[in-house]
This record gives C-alpha cells, structure tokens and sequence, in this order.
C-alpha cells in the first residue's frame, strides 16, 4: 500500500476545508444541539462533507468515520478506515480560541494506523505522516523529541470535574508540590493539545476523564504522529489505542521514560485515592 499517498490526499483534504473555515463569516453560524453540553455547527458539517468527498474521490471504496455522521457498523477488514474529525475543539472555535481548534484526519487499516494529518487552518500549522515515515510540520521533519524526567518536564494536566476531588487536588498541585517541572491546563480539541508534545512544547501530558468521553477520531491522528517520533500515547492502565475502545479520555502520553514515571504517579495516586 502507498502509505505516501494516503497521507497526501489527506493532506489535500485538510486544507481544502481549512480553506472553507477561514473564509466563513461567524454571521453565517448555524448552531445544532447534539447532547448535554455537546454541540455542532453548520461549519462543522461543511468542512467534513469537503473532506469526505475529497477522500472518496481518490478511494472510493474506501470507508469513513467521521464525528457528524459515524455509523456503530463494525470496522470492515477488508478496506482502509478513514476516521475524521472535521473541526476539533467546537466550544472553542465559537469562544474564537482558535489556536485551539484543528481538523484530524487518518486512514487505518487491520496493520494499524497508516497515515495521518492535524491541521489548524487559522494557524497555519499542518502535522503530518504516514507509516514508516518522517513527522513533517509545514514541510518540514520535526526532529525526535528530548528525554525529560518527571520533575523537569512540562505536562499537559487535564482531568473531569467529576472524578475524585482528591485526585483532582494533586494533579491541579503537583507543579506546586515539586512531583512534576509545570503542569498546564489548556481549553480546545485535543488534537492540537497533542501536537504541542509532538513538537516539543510540552513534554508530555496526562488526560484523566470518567471513562467514557470521547471517539477514536478525536486522536487517530495525532496517535500516528506521536507514535513516529517515538512518543508513547497509552489508556491510563498502559494499554495501547485501538478503534475499537470505549474510553479515550484517559491518556498518559510522553517519551518511554517520562511516559514510565508519568503511569507510576497515576498508580499512586489510585493506589492512595481510588
């Protein structure tokens, strides 16, 4: 298989609805109530129809999974998997926290996943790669990252409100505490928080939700990316991502031995407060 290829058409694909999104005026703004707490927006669903059909025009038996319109069908085995999230960090596109705000696109098959695109249109910044290839960023190779040890490193802590208020006290302290170098706690997809890692601006970070928030496409991407520059993105319990999950807000990503040091303070923190 051409992983190349996948990668540039999906490369083609973000920028074409990264085009439409810059040039849609806010008085245009449609609002759609998905759930509690959850909505779209007409933007939302024109960038991944732009998408969807720019991908099925180059591999039209090829199946899609995007956030606005998923099915609950079981992956095929015998095609690639295309899983789309077409505007990544809604609440902060309608906030205009757009540094924040991105689209993922990657293909998947049953070897795993084979290429894959963030992309942040109002920035300008394209993350990129595909299987047995570099980590490109605007073209450019992003280089390996460094090795950080826990009291050194900048985390990204994020956590729910409604897990234990204890735990949720020492991973809102634990900079002041000393057990990490600086804990920061962004609003926006989680796409965009990831490529922060990936390019070396924080070092790791560490996502503790309830268990059952967020879909495979809101990280396939950034999945890809991170794990081609040799940084681990694990479940809490140190398990690897599959599609076929059911939680994807509790994460632990950074290099192995940061990634090591991060997972044992989770323990601890469950062993003592769980």
């Amino acid at each position: 298989m051409n992983y190349k290829r996948l990668q540039s058409v999906a490369e083609e694909a973000a920028k074409m609805a990264g085009s439409f999104l810059r040039l849609m005026s806010f008085k245009d703004l449609q609002m759609f109530r998905k759930g509690v707490g959850d909505v779209t927006t007409n933007f939302d669903l024109e960038s991944e129809r732009l998408i969807k059909n720019h991908i099925l025009m180059h591999f039209p038996d090829h199946t899609l999974q995007a956030e606005e319109s998923a099915s609950d069908e079981q992956l095929p085995s015998d095609t690639v998997t295309w899983f789309i999230d077409p505007l990544d960090g809604t609440k902060a596109f309608l906030r205009g926290n757009l540094a924040f705000v991105c689209m993922s696109i990657a293909a998947w098959d049953e070897t795993g996943l084979l290429a894959g695109v963030v992309y942040n249109p109002f920035t300008d910044m394209l993350y990129s790669t595909a299987k047995e290839n570099s980590v490109f960023l605007n073209g450019s190779i992003l280089p390996p990252p460094r090795v950080h040890h826990l009291s050194e490193a900048r985390i990204l802590v994020d956590f729910s409100n409604r897990i234990s208020d204890d735990i949720k006290r020492q991973l809102a302290l634990a900079d002041l505490d000393g057990i990490i170098g600086r804990s920061y706690r962004l609003g926006g997809g989680i796409s965009q928080h990831l490529m922060l890692i990936a390019q070396g601006t924080l070092h790791g970070g560490i996502f503790w939700g309830v268990g059952r928030k967020g879909k495979f496409w809101d990280i396939a991407a950034a999945t890809l990316i991170l794990e081609q520059l040799g940084i681990k993105i694990t479940t809490l319990e140190g398990k690897s991502i599959h599609p076929t999950d059911t939680i994807f807000d509790q994460l632990v990503i950074a290099t192995p031995v940061l990634h090591k040091e991060l997972l044992e303070w989770a323990d601890n923190l469950k062993a003592k407060y769980l």
